[in-house]
This record gives structure tokens, C-alpha cells and sequence, in this order.
């Protein structure tokens, strides 16, 4: 399996598993049992959002050579979700009974992991992201290496 077929595989794999925490947490009542169960399942589920996105959507699609663009937008691009989702926590709260936003502490905590797991998805986006083929160009006589 090529690179981005290994990329696509770990994608699916991580956003499967990730749904499947989410909803045990819910299910079994884990947030409960586990006082760092938020706030593994806010990285880990926006590492599995942010990496998806990257290698589905994007895949190729940022030019060679910009690492550190392509670092700085796919997180940027998980820390918008991590964002919106606290927005949408914060909704629930509002409209159903429970207690899903904790105060102040717990949601900058929130955003905290979901930073955390957007850096490290932006970081395994750019380690499977196609290497750029090498090209041969003749100018003035003289090969140059790309």
C-alpha cells in the first residue's frame, strides 16, 4: 500500500474509532467514570476530524514546499471545529436538560485538547502528504534539479 492508501486507511480507521468512543462515552456514562475521559476524547476525536479532512478533502491539493503553511492551516482548520463545537455544547445546554458545559475551566481545558489534537493532526497530515516528484529541466544547457 502507497503512501496515500496507508493515509486514507488510518483516516477511516481513526474517524471509525473515534465515533465509536464518543458514543461508549455517552452510552456507558465514561465522561462520569473517567474524569480524563473529556478531555482525551476532545483531542483524540479532533485529531480524527482534522487528519480525515486533511488527507480526504485537501489530499494533494496544498503545493510542495509549504510545510509550515500546510502545518498552520489544517490546524487552524481543527481548532475551527474544536470551536464549534464548544459553541455547539453550549447550545445543548440550552435547549435539552444536562450539563454538558462544566463552566469556564472546562471549556478552555476543552479547547485546550482540541488544539493539541488539531497540532497533531496537521503534523501526521504533513508526514503521509505525497513526497514531490523529482524533475530534470534543461535551461541554457545545464540540467536543474527540482
Amino acid at each position: 500500500m502507497d503512501r496515500t492508501g496507508k493515509a486514507h486507511a488510518l483516516a477511516w480507521a481513526l474517524a471509525v474509532a473515534l465515533l465509536a468512543a464518543n458514543v461508549a462515552g455517552y452510552a456507558f456514562d465514561l465522561y462520569a467514570a473517567f474524569s480524563w475521559f473529556d478531555r482525551v476524547l476532545h483531542a483524540a476525536t479532533i485529531l480524527a476530524l482534522t487528519f480525515w479532512l486533511a488527507v480526504m478533502v485537501l489530499g494533494d491539493g496544498v503545493r510542495t514546499g509549504q510545510a509550515v503553511l500546510f502545518v498552520v492551516l489544517i490546524a487552524s482548520v481543527g481548532v475551527a471545529i474544536g470551536a464549534l463545537w464548544e459553541v455547539a455544547e453550549w447550545v445543548f445546554d440550552h435547549v435539552a436538560p444536562g450539563n454538558v458545559i462544566k463552566g469556564k475551566d472546562d471549556t478552555v481545558l476543552d479547547i485546550i485538547m482540541d488544539t493539541i489534537g488539531a497540532v497533531a493532526a496537521a503534523a501526521l497530515a504533513l508526514w503521509f502528504r505525497p513526497k514531490p516528484a523529482v524533475t530534470a529541466t534543461m535551461v541554457g544547457g545545464t540540467h536543474h534539479v527540482r
